[in-house]
């Protein structure tokens, strides 16, 4: 685990520092560990932010798949009117930063652009609504520009199928791992799990529902100032399908009373840009469920880590709650 490693990251962190153009009291202070970690970069007498250094954590991503994920943010800046974070690129001119570590092993890093603002208030119920109606149709402008560009399927990114997130091999852990799951619980949610693949089976994948996505916009991925809402954290993007992206927004709120508010919030954004046919809305309790699982998955497997500790109170009964309404509306 790499949260046994802080001091480690500590010292890969002030080691790319000095790969960077920037002053030369800079500093790295963590902003959290999660599935890498992350660093603010800061010049130490004015507190400037300088960028955002995020350490990957090694086996994750390969560096195909980091330089892939920097050619579709260039490409989203230079095709599109969203406000995501730039990649900053080292004094050898590179974006990806190669820093031998003590442990003998070899870590990439990059750094972004620190994009000024405040994370979303989910209990500004006014304010949320209006951002996830923006947040909806920011999805779909992404959508519609990985559909208009023909990079997009030569790009090496990881394929959030079914197997990859709670099937056969999944990348984040099994679900089942979860420490205070009971027999009657793993009963519940082994039955959702194959109704979620029986129903994805039948929904297929096409141009129109599948593609290049960013996979993970959640409310900690978000930056708002003013009223505009800005994307961080490309680190979990690749293929799937269009509606895990609108999945991914509701993480960690999916029990909350506002949920359903944010979803149509969120779809009259999208339509604004992007049609979404009654087949489509019909399979929107199935990502939800989907990604619930898939966030269980990752939550049993970052146990130590920074947004777990926090959110970990109370998740697996919430899931089931979800699960036993999912079986209601579609179990056999």
């Amino acid at each position: 685990m790499i949260y046994e490693n802080i001091e480690l990251f500590q010292q890969i962190a002030d080691k790319a520092i000095e790969k960077y153009d920037v002053p030369i009291k800079a500093c790295a202070r963590l902003m959290q560990f999660s599935e890498n970690a992350t660093y603010l970069i800061y010049e130490e007498n004015s507190g400037q932010e300088l960028g955002v250094l995020r350490i990957s954590r090694p086996g994750y991503h390969t560096i195909e798949e980091l330089e892939a994920e920097i050619v579709w943010i260039q490409e989203i800046r230079k095709t599109t009117d969203l406000h995501v974070t730039k990649p900053i690129t080292g004094k050898d001119g590179e974006y990806i930063q190669r820093i031998v570590a003590a442990d003998s092993k070899e870590y990439f890093c990059i750094m972004t652009q620190y994009l000024t603002g405040i994370t979303p208030d989910e209990n500004d119920e006014r304010a949320v609504k209006k951002q996830f109606n923006q947040l909806g149709e920011i999805t779909a402008k992404l959508h519609r520009q990985t559909q208009m560009w023909n990079g997009a399927k030569k790009l090496q990114r990881i394929h959030w199928s079914y197997d990859n997130m709670i099937g056969a091999t999944p990348i984040w852990g099994k679900w089942q791992a979860a420490a205070d799951l009971t027999q009657e619980m793993i009963k519940t949610l082994t039955q959702t799990s194959q109704v979620i693949k029986k129903r994805l089976e039948q929904f297929g994948r096409t141009k129109d529902n599948y593609g290049l996505i960013h996979a993970d916009l959640r409310i900690a991925n978000l930056v708002v100032e003013s009223e505009q809402v800005k994307i961080i954290d490309f680190d979990d993007c690749g293929f799937g399908w269009h509606l895990h992206d609108l999945a991914s927004a509701m993480s960690f709120i999916e029990t909350k009373p506002i949920m359903p508010e944010l979803v149509e919030a969120w779809l009259t954004g999208y339509r604004k840009i992007l049609p979404l046919n009654d087949i489509e809305c019909r399979e929107i309790d199935t990502f939800i469920m989907q990604r619930r699982l898939q966030l269980m998955a990752w939550m049993a497997s970052h146990s130590e880590s920074t947004p777990v500790q926090k959110l970990n109170d109370g998740f697996t009964e919430g899931t089931v709650e979800l699960a036993e309404t999912y079986l209601r509306k579609f179990g056999v």
